[in-house]
């Protein structure tokens, strides 16, 4: 059996867990720390420099927390980016937030020799803890590992504060996410998914131009199921294309059968996820609801997020030229909430973006804001890119919109997301 892990000398996991179920045995008084860290957006080193500079990254890393040796009991390379550390910690030393937050800060110092070290702004050391003492020494070595990539999960979640400290409320997360993955195919089954609308308006008329369709999750005794509790773990799970698919085949449903019955309808934009860009099947799904429903493609638009351009570029822009060539416009969602890469704008050939409710921050809008919104906006012009701002909530943003020339509003000044129903009613009075 190898030992050791070949690129980094670290003990191989198996070897890991056997050295730590010993020590838990012999913990006395003290207290072990069990410290899991991967490193956020790793990946786009090996993608963009080679997987010998993603090699050398990583031996870096190991040789950082190996400056602390004496303190460390053993160590793994769990797989690819993932380490596993473990540390006595004595009855009288300190607190399991305190060294919480020494290793936050030394996450935090690494963090910048990196960036600048491989050049990337964005690599973040993400990082779980758990401490096992005398009245934990029911759990074994790999239920206490667990608990501590568990609290690294939850941190990878996390903007900014990426290292967490494991406590059993976390398990509590873990049964509702079995339960809420394990009823998504019952509530597809059941129709239990609702299509509701946002509308979009026009900037210079006022007028209903469009609309973003948002699903909401209504259970059978009446009760919501709130989209930012369901959406990041069925993304997690993979549930998210049957969703998405499901949602799609709904307004695919809609306009048909309004635009057999005469009726006035507007584009419809959907979202798409990060998932979708693995296998790219989402394109082949699309044109056989085209083909099905018969409906002109110019009622449709698809967005994908400011994240997923940065995260997948290369897929991304495979997914924009195949919406393309089926006359599909593509927007790029949350424009300015994250990391934004105005390169992306010159690189990927969109149709539409989409100003993220960052830059209306609530109360009246600063003069820095006003600035940035719009430069955006002439740029976007310019670049022959169609300008929408969401969260729009007064009328002095939407005025202002309406002086630096964004074309489109979105937000709950007009309106917050409808049902069908509503939505109908409110195209009707156009």
């Amino acid at each position: 059996m190898v030992m050791r892990d070949i690129l980094t000398g670290l003990d191989q996991y198996e070897v890991f867990l056997e050295k730590l179920e010993k020590e838990m045995e012999q913990i006395g008084e003290d207290r072990i720390a069990i410290v899991y860290t991967d490193i956020k957006h790793f990946k786009y080193i090996n993608d963009t420099y080679g997987y010998k500079v993603g090699d050398a990254l990583l031996r870096d890393f190991v040789a950082g927390f190996l400056e602390s040796e004496e303190l460390i009991l053993c160590a793994a390379r769990v797989y690819s980016d993932n380490f596993v550390v473990a540390g006595r910690l004595s009855a009288d030393s300190l607190t399991n937030e305190q060294f919480r937050d020494i290793i936050n800060q030394a996450n935090m110092k690494r963090e910048t020799e990196f960036r600048e070290k491989y050049l990337n702004s964005r690599l973040q050391f993400c990082t779980g803890i758990s401490v096992t003492d005398k009245n934990s020494r029911s759990l074994d070595a790999e239920t206490a590992v667990s608990n501590a990539n568990l609290a690294r999960k939850v941190a990878k979640e996390m903007e900014h504060d990426s290292c967490v400290l494991f406590d059993q409320s976390m398990m509590e997360g873990i049964r509702r996410e079995v339960e809420i993955t394990s009823s998504i195919p019952r509530a597809l089954e059941q129709k239990e998914f609702q299509v509701y609308f946002q509308p979009k308006i026009d900037t210079d008329t006022l007028e209903l131009i469009g609309a973003e369709a948002l699903v909401r999750w209504q259970k059978p005794d009446g009760s919501f199921v709130y989209p930012d509790e369901f959406i990041p773990l069925i993304e997690r799970s993979g549930q998210i294309v049957d969703v998405d698919y499901y949602v799609y085949r709904e307004v695919f449903s809609f306009l048909d059968k309004r635009l057999k019955e005469g009726k006035k309808v507007v584009p419809i934009s959907l979202n798409v996820s990060r998932v979708h860009l693995q296998k790219m099947h989402v394109l082949q799904y699309i044109q056989e609801l085209l083909e099905e429903f018969r409906i002109p493609c110019s009622l449709v638009e698809f967005e994908l997020t400011e994240s997923i351009y940065l995260d997948n570029t290369e897929q991304a822009l495979e997914l924009i030229k195949g919406l393309h060539s089926l006359g599909i416009k593509v927007s790029m969602d949350d424009f300015g909430s994250g990391y934004s890469s105005l390169n992306l704008l010159s690189k990927l050939p969109i149709d539409i973006i989409k100003l993220d409710r960052v830059f209306l921050k609530e109360g009246e809008m600063q003069e820095s804001d006003r600035i940035i919104i719009s430069c955006v906006v002439d740029m976007a012009k310019k670049l022959k890119i169609t300008s929408l701002c969401e969260g729009v909530e007064t009328q002095e943003q939407s005025n202002y919109l309406k002086e630096v020339g964004c074309q489109m509003q979105q937000g709950f000044y007009f309106s917050r997301p409808i049902p069908q129903a509503v939505f109908e009613n409110l195209i009707k009075e156009q």
